[in-house]
C-alpha cells in the first residue's frame, strides 16, 4: 500500500536533532518521549488516507456543528442537568484556562481519578487544550497504585470526585514533590484532618475554575493549542499488567482520530436519529475514552451518566429510562444480565415458558435473515412481538441498534442466546496499544452462524492490516496488525516497546489466533498463557474453558493449568451471589442451589459444596463426559493429549469478580 510521511517541520527538525543512525526506528517508528511528534504514515488513497488532524481541532468541529444539541447529562437529586456541546466546549476551555492561570507546568500530566461524570470529560478536554497529558486512573487503585501512575506520568494536578479518593492522595501526597494541587467535583472538602498547606491546594470543581476567569487567558490556550500535532501524544493509558507495574501506552491525537473516523463510516445513524450512549465504564480505560469521550462527539451522540453503582444493579434502571442507541459493554456485564434472565424464566408458568421456547427456536435464524436482508421464518414477525420486543424493553434497549461488547472474550453460549431473542452482540477486539479497537464482528461477514462465528472477533478494520505470525499447522500463530492506530510507545520503556513494534511497523500482539477465507479472526489463546505440558504438547487454554463454561453453566469461570505438568488441571468458581456494593458473598446463586438439590446435596454455600462429595463427582463427570465430545477433543493439540493418558482434575475454588 503506497504511504506518504506526515510530520510538520518542526517535528523533522527535533527528529533530526536526536536520530541516531545505530537505532533507526526510534523516534521514527516509535517513542517513548511524549514530547516528541511521531510521524504519521497516511495512505495516498482509500480509508487511511484522511487528512492526519489533533483533537481540539475536531473537537471545535464537532461541537460547532452540534452546538445546541444536548451533550452530557448526570443526574443530580432526582433530576437530569444537560450540558450542551456549547457548554462543553467553553468549560473544557475554561479548565484550561484555569490550568494555566493556576500553574500547571505545559506538558505535564493531569491525573483522573473518579467515576464517570461531565467533569471527567471537561478536565480530559480540557488538559489537552492546555497542552497536558489527561491520564486516568482506575477508581480501585490503592494509593500506592495511585502513586505509581502519578509519579511515573510526571503529574502536577490531580481531580478525584470524591474524599475516598482524596484521602488516596492525602496518603501519598508528600512522596510526589511534582503535585501542585487537586480538585474535587463530586464531594465537599473534609473540615479536618488536613494541614493547612494542603488544604490551601484543595479546590472544589467551581473554585478551581475560577482562576481561569480572566479574558487574557484565552489567548494563551490558543497558543498552546496551534503548537498540538496530529502526531502528538494525546493522553497516556496505563494498562493493568498481570506482573509489575503498569506501562504507560502512548497514544496520538492521530490513533484516535483516525480510529473512530473509520468506525463512523460503518456504524451511522439517520438524520432523525440520535445517538444515546450510558457511560459508566471506566473512562481510564481505551474504550471508555475512545466510545464516551472521543467518539460520541463525532455523532453528535447525548452522553448520560450511570449511577455510580451501576455495576451493582442500577444500571438496568438507567438503561430503561435513557434507552440507549449504542450500548457498550464487558462480558461481565452481559454475563449478568444472561443469569437474571435465567432467574425470571424459571419462574416463568407453562404457556409464556412455550410461547418464549417457540421464539427462541426461530430467533437465530430470524436474526441471521435480518441482518443479511433475507426473508426471516414465517412468525419471526410475532415472535418479535410476543417475545423479542418485550424482553429489549425490559432491559431498556428496544432501541439500541449497537451492541458491542469488548475487552474479554464471551461465552458462545451467552452470545448464542442473545442471538435467539434477536439481539445481535457485536464481538470487537483490540488493546490499549491499538487505540482499542482493531477488528469487528459485522454479521455481513459470515455466511452462517456457527460455532466458529460465535468465537470470532470479525475483520480487521478498514485502513489497517492484520496478519498471523508464523502460524502452525492449523493456522494458529501470533496476530499482529499496522496502521495509524498503533500506540507510538511505551512511556519511559524502551525494552517493552522494542518487544511490541518490529521493524516493519508490525504490533505483536502476543495473541494466538487464527483466520478463516474470509479474513475473520477468532482468538485461540495467549502466547504468555499457552500451557507446555511434561509431554512437550502445547495446549491453548482458552478453547478448553469455553467448551468448560458451554457443558457446565452453573460456573462463573475456570482456568485451567498444567505447565510443566504430566496431566491438566482445571478450576472452577460457582456462581455465587452478590452485595449490593458488589462484593461477593459465600452464597451460591438460587439456580446453582437447586440443581445441587436435585442431586441430593444440601450445600447452600461455597465451602459446602467445596467439601460434599456429590458435588465434586458430578463436576468430574461433566468434566469426563465433555473429553469424549468431538468439540471437545478439537480444543487440544494433535496428537490428543487424553491419547497420551493425561486427565483433568478438578479443584473448586473460590476467587472474587469484578
Amino acid at each position: 500500500m503506497e504511504e506518504q510521511v506526515y510530520i510538520s517541520e518542526e517535528g523533522m527538525k527535533h527528529i533530526l536533532q536526536v536520530f541516531d543512525p545505530k537505532d533507526p526506528h526510534k523516534n521514527i517508528l516509535w517513542t517513548t518521549n511524549y514530547r516528541m511528534e511521531l510521524p504519521l504514515r497516511v495512505r495516498k488513497s482509500g480509508a487511511g488516507s484522511e487528512v492526519p488532524i489533533t483533537l481540539p481541532e475536531q473537537f471545535k468541529m464537532d461541537c460547532t456543528q452540534f452546538a445546541k444539541q444536548p451533550a452530557l447529562s448526570v443526574k443530580r437529586n432526582n433530576k437530569w442537568i444537560t450540558r450542551t456541546y456549547q457548554d462543553y466546549y467553553n468549560e473544557s476551555l475554561q479548565f484550561a484556562k484555569a490550568l494555566i492561570a493556576y500553574g500547571i507546568s505545559e506538558m505535564s500530566a493531569v491525573n483522573i481519578i473518579g467515576f464517570n461524570a461531565p467533569e471527567w470529560f471537561i478536565s480530559f478536554m480540557g488538559s489537552i487544550h492546555s497542552h497536558n497529558l489527561p491520564v486516568g486512573i482506575y477508581t480501585t487503585n490503592n494509593p500506592d497504585a495511585c502513586f505509581y501512575v502519578s509519579e511515573h506520568s510526571e503529574c502536577e494536578l490531580v481531580v478525584v470526585d470524591t474524599r475516598e479518593q482524596l484521602n488516596k492522595y492525602l496518603q501519598i501526597w508528600d512522596k510526589l514533590p511534582k503535585l501542585k494541587g487537586v480538585v474535587m467535583y463530586n464531594d465537599d472538602i473534609p473540615k479536618d484532618g488536613i494541614s493547612e498547606q494542603r488544604r490551601s491546594q484543595i479546590f472544589k470543581w467551581k473554585d478551581f475554575l475560577e482562576f481561569g476567569k480572566k479574558p487574557e487567558l484565552l489567548n494563551q490556550v490558543i497558543e498552546r493549542v496551534s503548537k498540538l500535532r496530529p502526531g502528538n501524544c494525546v493522553t497516556l493509558i496505563y494498562t493493568s499488567g498481570t506482573t509489575g507495574n503498569p506501562k504507560g501506552v502512548m497514544l496520538s491525537h492521530d490513533n484516535y482520530i483516525f480510529t473512530v473516523t473509520q468506525q463512523r463510516k460503518k456504524y451511522q445513524f439517520a438524520d432523525n436519529e440520535v445517538m444515546r450512549i450510558v457511560s459508566y465504564l471506566p473512562l481510564s480505560h481505551v474504550a471508555g475514552q475512545l466510545i464516551d469521550i472521543i467518539g460520541s462527539c463525532r455523532w453528535g451522540a447525548h452522553i448520560y451518566f450511570a449511577n455510580p453503582d451501576a455495576l451493582s444493579g442500577s444500571l438496568i434502571n438507567t438503561l430503561k429510562e435513557v434507552r440507549p442507541t449504542v450500548f457498550f459493554s464487558v462480558p461481565r456485564v452481559w454475563e449478568k444480565i444472561y443469569d437474571q434472565m435465567q432467574l425470571v424464566a424459571k419462574s416463568n408458568g407453562a404457556i409464556k415458558t412455550k410461547i418464549a421456547t417457540w421464539a427462541k427456536s426461530i430467533g437465530k435464524e430470524g436474526t441471521f435473515a435480518q441482518t443479511h436482508g433475507l426473508k426471516p421464518p414465517l412468525c419471526f414477525g410475532l415472535a418479535d412481538k410476543l417475545v423479542y420486543s418485550n424482553v429489549k424493553k425490559a432491559l431498556g434497549l428496544d432501541q439500541a441498534k449497537y451492541m458491542i461488547f469488548g475487552a474479554a472474550p464471551l461465552s458462545p453460549v451467552i452470545r448464542e442466546y442473545f442471538l435467539t431473542l434477536n439481539m445481535y452482540l457485536i464481538n470487537a477486539y483490540g488493546m490499549s496499544e491499538c487505540g482499542g479497537v482493531t477488528t469487528l464482528a459485522d454479521p455481513l461477514h459470515f455466511d452462517k452462524f456457527d460455532g466458529f462465528f460465535m468465537n470470532s472477533t470479525g475483520k480487521t478494520m478498514e485502513g489497517t492490516e492484520l496478519k498471523i505470525d508464523q502460524p502452525d499447522q492449523d493456522g494458529n500463530g501470533e496476530i499482529c496488525y499496522r496502521g495509524r492506530h498503533i500506540f507510538m510507545g511505551y512511556f519511559k520503556d524502551e525494552e517493552s516497546t522494542r518487544n511490541t513494534i518490529d521493524k516493519d511497523r508490525w504490533l505483536h500482539s502476543g495473541d494466538i489466533g487464527k483466520l478463516d477465507n474470509k479474513g475473520n479472526l477468532t482468538i485461540t489463546g495467549r502466547i504468555k498463557e499457552l500451557i507446555i505440558t511434561a509431554g512437550g504438547e502445547n495446549v491453548a487454554p482458552v478453547l478448553i474453558e469455553n467448551e468448560v463454561k458451554k457443558t457446565i453453566p452453573i460456573i462463573s469461570n475456570c482456568m485451567v493449568i498444567g505447565d510443566k505438568r504430566k496431566y491438566l488441571t482445571i478450576l472452577l468458581t460457582l456462581k455465587y451471589q452478590l452485595q449490593s456494593d458488589g462484593t461477593p458473598t459465600n452464597k451460591l446463586l438460587d439456580d446453582v442451589i437447586q440443581v445441587f438439590q436435585q442431586l441430593g446435596s444440601k450445600a447452600v454455600t461455597f465451602e459446602e459444596a467445596k467439601n460434599d462429595p456429590i458435588i465434586t463427582n458430578y463436576l468430574q463427570k461433566l468434566i469426563d463426559d465433555a473429553n469424549t465430545r468431538q468439540s471437545f477433543l478439537e480444543s487440544f493439540p494433535k496428537p490428543n493429549i487424553l491419547e497420551s493418558g493425561h486427565l483433568f482434575l478438578v479443584i473448586l475454588v473460590l476467587m472474587e469478580e469484578n
